[in-house]
């Protein structure tokens, strides 16, 4: 009676848990099906072109840009075109806008000078819309760089930008943006520093990832071009990369990652840097040494060796042994021999 019980409970009990497991199945597919009606409301690809514009302009000039913004969805969308300086606060270049005026350095920045007539506008669908922002360079302003943001912002919705250019940080709303890069002629204060150079002193292996921080301390952006070699012991150059040119913003830090030579390394290697930037091609140098050296590997081939040196001193000295040892037997039995040999004369 109790084992039909049990049979009955294993029963019951296996029907329950393919209840179970069928539901979370219709759930799941269920919950997959409608994800895309769910999310696909959020989405609003756009981009903007050109994502950056240079201009140089004098003082006391007056000029124009134009900016280009694209829907890429089958929806129109309506927003807000805004001018604002931007600066950037980080180590990898990332822009960010600043809608306070009052916490941007007055020598860089130029939302004051542009204005325009177009203020909010709805983005076809899979068309674009051009903005124009005219600018007006006061005669007494200072040579150098000024940065803005021309931006377009959605009335609600989650931006999907297409282009990461155009994507600036904000901490609000999303934003879709064109950056400006203005430089005012004249006489420009060109100034940076190498402000760390660095590779691990020592490493098992290879390749060398080597850090430098160039600090901008002038007056205008700078894209410092150059190489970064990797010599050995003799001199010999054994790797060399390029520098990755990216715009560095006045007094902002930005940080570059290089990696040199190959896994199996061994010795002293010396990393150095020679970079230029600027109008006048000023040039910054740096050097380290690092040492590479597989100890581990090192470790266990001299291990390796000396348990090969012992084995074979113990196979020289067991078979030398044994040869000493026949010798002797040989040395006696000889003499036994010549022994017997006088005994057997003496008898006759």
């Amino acid at each position: 009676m109790s084992n039909h019980k049990s049979k009955i409970q294993i029963i019951n009990l296996k029907s329950n848990l393919k209840s179970i497991i069928v539901f979370i199945l219709v759930l799941g597919i269920g919950f997959y099906a409608l994800r895309p009606n769910v999310f696909a409301q959020d989405v609003l690809p756009l981009m903007v072109m050109p994502a950056r514009t240079e201009l140089e302009v004098s003082p006391g000039e007056k000029t124009a840009v134009t900016v280009n913004f694209y829907n890429k969805s089958n929806n129109p969308i309506s927003g807000f075109f805004k001018i604002a300086d931007f600066v950037v606060l980080d180590n990898k270049g990332t822009p960010v806008i600043v809608d306070n005026f009052s916490q941007v350095q007055p020598r860089f920045s130029a939302s004051s000078w542009m204005t325009s007539t177009m203020d909010r506008a709805t983005l076809p669908a899979n068309e674009k819309v051009s903005f124009q922002a005219n600018i007006d360079v006061p005669s007494d302003a200072h040579p150098g760089g000024r940065y803005v943001a021309i931006y377009f912002e959605p009335n609600s919705g989650t931006l999907n930008a297409t282009g990461a250019p155009e994507e600036v940080g904000t901490g609000t709303s999303p934003r879709i943006a064109g950056l400006i890069y203005i430089r005012v002629k004249g006489p420009i204060n060109e100034s940076a520093i190498i402000s760390r150079f660095y590779a691990p002193s020592f490493l098992e292996y290879g390749p060398i990832t080597v850090k430098t921080d160039v600090l901008n301390r002038g007056d205008l952006h700078i894209r410092p071009r150059g190489v970064v070699n990797l010599t050995n012991l003799f001199g010999w150059l054994t790797d060399q990369q390029r520098f990755d040119e990216q715009n560095i913003f006045p007094d902002t830090t930005r940080t570059y990652e290089n990696q040199l030579g190959s896994k199996w390394m061994i010795g002293r290697y010396k990393v150095s840097l020679d970079l230029s930037y600027g109008d006048q091609g000023r040039g910054l140098t740096s050097y380290i040494y690092v040492w590479v050296f597989p100890w581990r590997i090192a470790i266990i081939i001299i291990l390796t060796l000396i348990i090969i040196y012992l084995f074979g001193k113990h196979l020289y000295k067991t078979f030398v042994g044994k040869e000493t040892n026949l010798e002797e037997e040989l040395k006696k039995e000889k003499e036994e021999i010549e022994t017997l040999k006088k005994q057997i004369r003496n008898r006759e």
